[in-house]
């Protein structure tokens, strides 16, 4: 039996993985029933017990001809066009059915995760109008009157990690991920964000990045493939060294190429609590003109700078007015 009553499915079963996953039950049908009255049956699906619909819906198929006739379609039904990465798609949809759901269920585009699939994790995050929303509870009856609808799918530009957008880039190769689950909507987050504000400090990361989760905890990752991104697409030189994880980033246009870098270790007055507080207090020292480069861990900081703009004096004050003074 499974856990709402129903059998269990047993290895014999001959649907496929799309079929079954096309009569998941999401939780806008459990709590309205889709309009049907709706029994429920436990399944399992990968591994995971979800919920079925053991009624029949009302068939609805997409349609690229615009031929559906709006008289003959229910209350609850409407017909729209939405304008995903650049691609229009006419299809009829329940007035309560979310663009994730049409996305996958309708159209067949993997492009957003289903996470929480309430609006509280952000993994589902596209784009509408340059605004990042979470797709899973953006009514698809809603979207039919010209928005612009941006996913992760249209970002790419060629294959290989070199077709790779900047922020698709520098997210991989800065390890900003671990089960990828939310990935694809920090992208959209992300990408939001720097069109708006190509050069945003820590505290404009976080707001911006305050509707996604990372239930692996990779934040300091995550804000480190920003800020790798933000000066990529700022023109800046990005370098990804052997170690995939360490970037250095030369300013072309405020650091001399010529000049010889100084470079220092300082051990930190005050320990930091942690190492992911290294990360945007090395982040914010970048940004002072003549400083080349900042790593470390909680209880050392190696610091490279331009000795034409900076010396190992204003470097020391640079860092305890920054908040983390050193020896």
């Amino acid at each position: 039996m499974g856990e709402a009553g129903g059998t269990t499915p047993t290895r014999s079963d001959t649907k496929s993985f799309a079929e079954r996953a096309k009569a998941t039950v999401t939780r806008r049908d459990f709590l309205i029933g889709a309009g049907a009255g709706a029994a429920t049956a436990g399944v399992v699906l990968g591994g995971t017990a979800v919920a079925t619909k053991a009624f029949q819906p009302t068939t609805t198929t997409a349609s690229t001809t615009g031929t559906a006739n709006l008289s003959t379609l229910p209350a609850t039904m409407r017909r729209v066009e939405l304008n995903i990465d650049g691609a229009k798609h006419t299809v009829v949809v329940d007035t309560r059915e979310s663009l994730w759901e049409t996305m996958n269920f309708q159209l067949g585009l993997s492009n957003a995760n289903l996470g929480c699939d309430r609006a509280q994790c952000g993994a589902c995050a596209v784009l509408v109008d340059g605004r990042s929303m979470n797709s899973c509870t953006i009514l698809s009856a809603r979207l039919g009157r010209g928005q612009q609808i941006k996913t992760v799918a249209s970002l790419a530009t060629g294959p290989g990690v070199a077709g790779l957008h900047p922020i698709q880039r520098a997210y991989w190769l800065e390890g900003g991920f671990q089960c990828g689950i939310c990935t694809r909507g920090f992208i959209m987050s992300t990408f939001a964000l720097l069109t708006a504000n190509p050069k945003p400090d820590t505290a404009q990361i976080s707001e911006a990045l305050s509707g996604n989760i990372c239930r692996c905890g990779e934040y300091a990752k995550i804000f480190k493939a920003v800020n790798t991104a933000a000066a990529e697409m700022r023109g800046e030189k990005v370098t990804y060294r052997a170690t995939p994880v360490v970037v250095e980033v030369q300013k072309v246009a405020t650091t001399s190429p010529t000049a010889a870098a100084a470079s220092k270790d300082f051990e930190f007055a005050t320990p930091l609590d942690t190492i992911e507080q290294l990360e945007p207090f090395a982040t914010a020292v970048k940004k002072t003109d003549g400083i080349i480069d900042v790593s470390g861990s909680e209880r050392q900081i190696t610091v490279k700078w331009d000795p034409a703009k900076l010396d190992e004096a204003k470097v020391r004050a640079l860092l305890a007015a920054a908040g983390h003074g050193v020896k």
